[in-house]
């Protein structure tokens, strides 16, 4: 199932552990567990966009850009290699 929540969040415009919840017919409590587990095991990380390099017109995340922290997860080299087996 953790191989699934990541792909999830990688094809995930905008990251909801209640839409992935609801994808996978899982719990959202067993999806807040799953994202702990990812990050325990350096499969995803919690970026606080601070360094971000995307380009706004694109980022679900443009009209709140510089206004309020936004913080979102991203998936590590290592959970690319595990997406990619």
């Amino acid at each position: 199932m953790l191989k699934e929540v990541l792909q999830e969040i990688n094809h995930a415009n905008y990251i909801s552990k209640a839409n992935i919840a609801l994808k996978l017919n899982k719990s959202e409590a067993l999806i807040e567990e799953a994202f702990s587990q990812l990050a325990r095991m350096g499969y995803i990380k919690e970026d606080d966009m601070s360094s971000c390099n995307s380009q706004c017109n694109r980022c679900a995340f443009a009209s709140l850009c510089n206004k309020i922290p936004v913080k979102t997860v991203i998936i590590t080299e290592k959970g690319e290699k595990l997406l990619n087996r």
